[in-house]
């Protein structure tokens, strides 16, 4: 997995390529983490990832929860694998996906 991070001065943007599962997710959590602290918004650019895990939903919702207070978390450039996962599982109707 690799992780595209950019920051602006509008927030963070965090690119991932590939699985975002149990093998990948930690590294995922630590850019959400180190970006989230000092950016007031988040975006999550999902174009490139292939599949998310359980442990992936987990995290993004973290995420979501680090930035309520803020400027929000926001997921863009979902593809229909990754869109069907999050309607599935109520994640579509509680994220800001655009």
């Amino acid at each position: 997995m690799i992780i595209k991070c950019s920051e602006n001065s509008t927030g963070a943007v965090i690119a991932p390529e590939g699985k975002l599962d149990h093998v990948t997710v930690a590294e995922f959590e630590e850019k959400v983490t180190e970006l989230g602290a000092r950016n007031d918004s988040l975006t999550l650019d999902m174009a490139d990832v292939e599949y998310v895990s359980s442990a992936a939903l987990r995290a993004i919702l973290n995420a979501n929860d680090l930035m309520e207070n803020k400027g929000g978390l926001k997921l863009v450039n979902v593809n229909q694998k990754v869109m069907e996962i999050l309607r599935i599982t109520g994640f579509s109707d509680y994220l800001n996906i655009q």
